[in-house]
């Protein structure tokens, strides 16, 4: 057997013209040296990675079908109501919102409802005058997301994005699962808060996973794979309140699909670039490595040298860095009003469908399928066009579209102009929704994607919360003053963007420091050209102990 013996100097010589011959990479890099294409195996490992993201469109839309108000299923039972409806020459439409609620009927006294559906604004007599309790409950879904997204940079950042989705899953799916058998008005906002809280730290660990697991030439497709996997959780709960008439078992299901959710992200390895970050060089190796053999394009990582910068920081040291980085400040606020605006337009027409259309399924069952076609037709409008320029296209679009509902014209039974041209809108606003997260994601750096994707989302969250109410409007205006409204915000989104860089085909900066050196900040790019004189000094001494 042979003896252990210390390192000569000869040995250590070699060692360190080995590390030297080793091929220096960024993560950006070997990520794209791996993939060599869609296999099976990728593609049902980003499927898996996004099955929780479903869950999120159950949760913000649930609301809508399990607390509906059906204002053309009742009947008159006393004389006030049947005169009312003698007055109106036995109309059609008098079983309808407006008699009901212009002549102050009451449930149970003047009117019965006869809908089969259940629903706790039936149970709980929310309607008319207190509509509003509807839209709070609602709304509620986004006051937890956004105090949830303001403090999960402590998770996703600290902890990892798998660990930081696994949790917000938890959160979210126990208070749904008991809100029913507690049937009260407060308790249903508290549950709705916790709901948002857990379910947009969970989509936001995912999305950032996902991405940091992805190719250059990938991301575009993997941004929008996420977002009609989190379509089909809209269909998935329009799909459950249809063949499900009880409001209660909607909510006990929704629970209980969250807990299944948490499965997929169990088997799933910590995303290399967190890893890199917390300075976990050799797990992230590893984890590059059984990635590769994933795309059938296995690596070693013995011979490359990972070019990374090792960041620990807090939530109070990040936020010291937005003034030291001008660029990456002006690239957040930014990107924090596009998606503020973005939100605002996306659910108060997710909201308002009930509005725009007599047939509550067959609205948003079109609203859906549109929204899965709006993100498909990213994929190409970026590879064409570029992440800037696509926004562009559909926002433009969309303003064309706000304006030419205004007219009152009806193509058809259940459907007029206001009602297409809205659809065909509100797809161009969910395809610029779906390129605003690849967007920003691309523009920020590694080391503060978290916080800054938690900081967007939680001004879409406050847009989210005040776009459900602009449905509202439809009670006390003109139905042209929330089509004006449309157009103004989609305006205002398209002045941040024509502000914002095209990250289309770059790299992902790691630092602050590469956001400024990519915005070609002088000051920093001098800064640059000092260190990279101080390491060819570095490499060049090196050689020259190495040869003596």
């Amino acid at each position: 057997m042979e003896s252990w013996k210390p390192l000569t100097e000869t040995d250590e010589k070699q060692d360190e013209i080995l590390k030297v011959k080793k091929e220096t990479l960024t993560i950006d890099q070997v990520v794209d040296r791996i993939y060599s294409g869609i296999n099976l195996k990728l593609l049902l490992l980003f499927i898996a990675a996004t099955i929780p993201a479903s869950q999120t469109g159950v949760q913000v839309y649930m609301t809508i079908f399990a607390g509906f108000i059906p204002y053309t299923e009742w009947t008159c039972v006393s004389d006030k109501c049947f005169s009312l409806l003698a007055e109106s020459n036995f109309s059609k439409t008098f079983y309808s919102a407006k008699p009901m609620c212009s002549n102050q009927l009451v449930a149970g006294t003047d009117f019965n409802w006869t809908s089969q559906r259940t629903s706790f604004s039936v149970d709980w007599g929310i309607y008319c005058e207190t509509e509003s309790k509807l839209s709070i409950v609602s709304s509620f879904f986004f006051v937890g997301a956004s105090i949830g997204l303001i403090t999960s940079t402590a998770i996703i950042d600290r902890f990892g994005r798998k660990n930081g989705a696994i949790a917000g899953i938890i959160i979210a799916a126990f208070p749904t699962m008991t809100a029913p058998w507690i049937p009260f008005f407060e308790v249903m906002l508290a549950v709705r808060v916790l709901q948002g809280l857990g379910m947009f730290i969970n989509l936001t660990g995912v999305y950032c996973w996902v991405v940091e697991f992805s190719p250059t030439k990938l991301r575009s497709v993997v941004s929008a794979l996420i977002l009609v996997v989190w379509c089909s959780g809209y269909l998935m709960i329009l799909g459950i309140s249809y063949f499900v008439p009880y409001w209660k078992y909607i909510f006990l299901i929704s629970g209980s699909l969250n807990i299944l959710a948490i499965v997929p992200l169990l088997v799933l390895p910590m995303s290399p670039r967190f890893a890199l970050v917390r300075g976990l060089e050799p797990e992230a190796k590893d984890i590059l490595e059984a990635f590769s053999r994933i795309c059938s394009n296995e690596i070693s990582m013995n011979t490359i040298q990972l070019d990374y910068t090792t960041r620990v920081q807090n939530f109070f040291e990040q936020l010291k860095d937005f003034k030291k980085f001008p660029t990456l400040r002006r690239n957040t606020l930014l990107c924090m009003l596009s998606w503020f605006t973005v939100a605002t337009l996306f659910y108060g027409f997710d909201f308002g469908w009930g509005k725009l259309s007599s047939n509550l399924y067959q609205s948003y069952l079109f609203a859906a399928l549109g929204k899965v076609v709006a993100i498909v037709l990213t994929i190409p409008a970026c590879h064409w066009l570029g992440r800037k320029n696509a926004v562009l296209l559909f926002l433009v679009s969309a303003i064309l579209f706000f304006l030419m509902a205004m007219p009152d014209l009806k193509l058809a039974n259940d459907w007029t102009l206001e009602f297409a041209a809205c659809l065909v809108g509100s797809m161009a606003i969910t395809s610029a929704y779906a390129i605003n997260y690849l967007y920003t994601s691309e523009l920020t750096p590694t080391t503060h994607r978290g916080m800054v994707m938690s900081l967007c989302s939680t001004c879409a969250r406050l847009g989210s919360f005040l776009g459900i109410y602009s449905s509202l409007l439809y009670q006390v205006a003109d139905r042209k003053v929330p089509l004006a409204l449309s157009a103004g915000l989609t305006t205002l989104y398209v002045s941040a963007v024509l502000f914002l860089p095209d990250p289309t085909g770059k790299g992902i900066p790691e630092t602050p420091h590469d956001v400024e050196l990519a915005a070609g900040n002088s000051k920093y790019q001098a800064v640059e050209e000092v260190n990279n004189q101080v390491d060819l000094k570095r490499i060049a001494e090196k050689k020259r102990l190495e040869s003596v």
